[in-house]
């Protein structure tokens, strides 16, 4: 072997000394930056998640209130024609505090719908005037059960007194 001379020495040093930076590089330093990348993503994750808990419980008291609105909703239990019942009485209860006649009221059956709905297809005929009429579905609107007005048809029955012919189709909605 031949002796090398003192640049040969220094270029010989100066790539040693690359390829160790390089290893240290590769096998040291790159693991360390992964696994430090991939903590921080899921540090970033989390501060995330507990922004949105904070959201949470700085809206915990309307979310509640929400809730126990909701959970009225929910009051319709028991058999099928249990809870038709429920909605029909409903429905007569608020057309008797809004003066209403009826003149007919039936069940129009039930239809299940996706995600464990039941809708309960009721049609009333009914006789009244337009306050009559308004204050009905208002209390429709404000009763514990889940009432929507799918049809109303409307006609006058007598002009001289005001007196109107009022046929609806009212669902009434229950949750599995």
């Amino acid at each position: 072997m031949r002796k090398l001379n003192s640049k040969e020495k220094i270029l010989a040093a100066s790539i040693l000394v690359l390829l160790i930076l390089l290893m240290l590089k590769i096998f040291v330093l790159g693991p360390i930056y992964d696994k430090t990348s991939i903590y921080s993503g899921e540090i970033k994750q989390g501060k995330v998640a507990i922004r949105k808990y904070m959201a949470l419980e700085h809206n915990r008291t309307e979310i509640l209130k929400a809730q126990k609105q909701i959970e009225g909703y929910s009051s319709l239990k028991g058999a099928d024609e249990e809870k038709s019942a429920m909605v029909i009485g409903r429905i007569e209860a608020e057309a008797r505090k809004s003066n209403l006649q009826i003149l007919d009221m039936n069940s129009g059956g039930l239809t299940k719908v996706k995600g464990g709905v039941t809708l309960y297809r009721i049609n009333l005929s009914a006789d009244g005037q337009i306050k009559n009429l308004l204050d009905f579905i208002s209390g429709l609107e404000g009763a514990n059960i889940l009432l929507q007005v799918e049809k109303l048809t409307v006609s006058v029955k007598d002009e001289s007194m005001g007196l109107l012919k009022i046929d609806l189709v009212i669902l009434g909605i229950a949750f599995a």
